[in-house]
């Protein structure tokens, strides 16, 4: 073998070592992986399925949640006014009234108004509720429905929406399946809600002075709580 010969042969050799996988380093870290403490492959196992079941009871919670939350409730809370008694002889003159509505009682028919009169020494604006027999007018000497008029003064409410609520009364002067509201008289509808939700459609019945006045079937026992006006 010639000089040269001999040199090819030792590159070759060179170069096919460099190659040549290291079998015995693949083998070494084989059996390190294998040899990886139990607990890292264990973890492995069970982290992910429970990452899935938290998913799965986020989503149920989240959709029990919805379905189980109170609807919102609409309009506003509805505050009833505090009408009180006033004997008829302690009120100054009529300036106004609004026929609310005819009902029987045990012994008449009766007719319910709302009006506007002076009271307290002729001091002070009051907004009034009373019935008479249907028929007779509204003054004094004519027999009243119950235990005589219900009033507040104006200077008692608010300026806006819903100025005053009264609810009937067996005792009267308004039957117990009757309400009366006033209002501003910028108001077009009025919408009453029970605790129940169940709606009512107010009616307006005329105009007392700056007052528009809304009258409302309603169940006795069971008074709209919520309003909404437009």
């Amino acid at each position: 073998m010639t000089d040269f010969e001999r040199e090819l042969a030792e590159a070759l050799r060179g170069q096919a070592e460099e190659v040549t996988p290291d079998l015995d380093a693949a083998w070494a870290e084989q059996q390190r992986r294998q040899q990886r403490p139990p607990s890292r492959r264990r973890a492995a196992v069970w982290v992910a399925p429970l990452a899935a079941v938290l998913v799965v009871l986020t989503s149920v919670l989240l959709a029990t949640q919805l379905h189980t939350a109170p609807p919102a409730q609409p309009g506003a809370p509805l505050v009833y006014s505090k009408f009180t008694p006033e004997p008829m002889p302690s009120l100054f003159g009529q300036y106004d009234s609004v026929r609310l509505t005819d009902f029987v009682g045990q012994t008449n028919t009766w007719t319910a108004y709302a009006f506007r009169t002076e009271g307290r020494g002729g001091l002070t604006e009051l907004l009034c509720v009373a019935s008479v027999p249907t028929g007779r007018p509204l003054a004094i000497g004519i027999p009243l429905y119950g235990d005589g008029p219900r009033c507040i003064p104006t200077e008692d409410l608010p300026p806006h929406g819903v100025r005053a609520a009264y609810i009937g009364d067996p005792l009267g002067p308004l039957p117990p399946d009757k309400a009366v509201f006033l209002t501003d008289p910028t108001l077009r509808t009025l919408r009453l809600f029970a605790s129940n939700g169940d709606l009512t459609q107010a009616r307006p019945v005329g105009r007392l002075s700056d007052f528009l006045v809304y009258v409302a079937d309603v169940t006795p026992g069971s008074p709209p709580v919520r309003f909404q006006i437009s």
